[in-house]
């Protein structure tokens, strides 16, 4: 059931949908048909429209050479984001980080540690020294977009509403870094030197795009692996 112009109007999500209980053994199914139709099939009329006007000023073949977050990246373009780490010795940034701290750092949380941390002086000394699209390309790790908010990261927007940017103790240290976009939070493991974080946080960062460059090669696995079995079977 979903409201339409204020009357409740029942949608089958699949032919005879309505006619079938969800139990625990067809639940899966059930979700899967929720969220096609939640993200596809509910506003695909709008997209069709929106894609054939896009169609018309941007040739489709000169935009499938890019992913969803580079395509965010050339549309909307990369934020400049400074990054303060402290020059001062730790009895100074007590007094010196409420004016020094850039606008990142003074709207982030932290689970687990303090700001005055060694593993998180290690992170942002790790984060300024990047260029600008590995900033952005941490801001889309954490929280799934690259831009940031019109009025700075105090107003950055979680699943459920405003959600500041969090990092929290979690986890291995001989790990990777997680992230967690819906809460715009990041998973950083307590890594005993800055070089092994540095390594781990930028390989979690670029391992990101990586992996879904690669989502578009698993048809071409899966069909080759399928012809090997297929051709061990008839040997």
């Amino acid at each position: 059931m979903e409201e339409r112009f204020g009357e409740m109007v029942t949608i089958d999500l699949k032919p005879g949908g309505a006619d079938v209980a969800v139990t625990e053994a067809n639940k899966k199914e059930y979700v899967d048909h929720v969220v096609e139709y939640r993200i596809s099939k509910r506003v695909k009329d709008q997209f069709d429209a929106f894609m054939s006007g896009f169609s018309e000023l941007i040739p489709q073949d000169l935009v499938n050479v890019f992913d969803e977050r580079e395509l965010e990246l050339l549309i909307g373009g990369m934020s400049e984001i400074d990054v303060y780490v402290s020059p001062f010795s730790r009895c100074l940034i007590r007094v010196l980080r409420f004016y020094q701290r850039d606008d990142w750092t003074k709207f982030t949380d932290y689970r687990g540690y303090e700001v005055n941390d060694e593993v998180i002086q290690w992170f942002w000394k790790c984060v300024r020294s990047w260029p600008a699209e590995r900033k952005s390309r941490l801001l889309q790790f954490a929280t799934g977009t690259s831009r940031i908010p019109v009025n700075g990261f105090k107003d950055l927007q979680g699943s459920d509403g405003p959600r500041r940017f969090t990092i929290e103790k979690a986890g291995d240290p001989n790990h990777l870094p997680k992230s967690h976009t819906c809460f715009n939070r990041i998973d950083l493991p307590p890594y005993k030197d800055y070089a092994s974080l540095e390594y781990k946080l930028t390989l979690a960062v670029e391992c990101v795009s990586l992996s879904h460059a690669l989502m578009g090669c698993l048809p071409l696995i899966y069909m080759s692996i399928e012809r090997l079995s297929a051709s061990d079977k008839s040997r």
